[in-house]
């Protein structure tokens, strides 16, 4: 793993992050929520980047990851939760040069290091509304 080589990440990362467990992406399909579409930048952005003085409940490396998920059910889950019911959700079929990834927290749940390299813009998909009644 190139994990000491800061310039090629999306972000600042911390010593020994990502961890060695993570690994490339093999076109793998994942969901993310986002504000609208279509996605801007910033929904792509870690949490540690969007609120860099907020105390997070994990360790700085998942902080500075972005939160992923395998399954579309998991991902369509938030929308209930009062931060999250206005916002979108995409599918992204990552390739290996996205970056690495590593299932953290909820079987479903990921951490992704982006590679700086690597526009998720040009390569997401909406999904339907009316997956959200299901």
């Amino acid at each position: 793993m190139e994990s000491g080589n800061h310039l090629e990440w999306a972000e600042e990362l911390p010593p020994n992050c990502p961890p060695d467990s993570a690994y490339p992406p093999q076109y793998d399909i994942f969901y993310r929520l986002v504000n609208e579409y279509p996605p801007e930048e910033k929904d792509f952005f870690s949490h540690k980047k969007l609120f860099p003085r907020k105390r997070f409940n994990t360790d700085e490396c998942r902080a500075r990851s972005i939160s992923i998920f395998n399954q579309l059910d998991n991902c369509i889950l938030l929308l209930k939760l009062p931060a999250h019911k206005h916002k979108k959700v995409i599918q992204l079929i990552l390739p290996p040069e996205s970056g690495v990834v590593l299932q953290t927290g909820q079987k479903a749940h990921f951490s992704w290091w982006r590679r700086r390299h690597y526009n998720p813009l040009a390569d997401y998909k909406e999904v339907n509304d009316k997956l959200k009644g299901e």
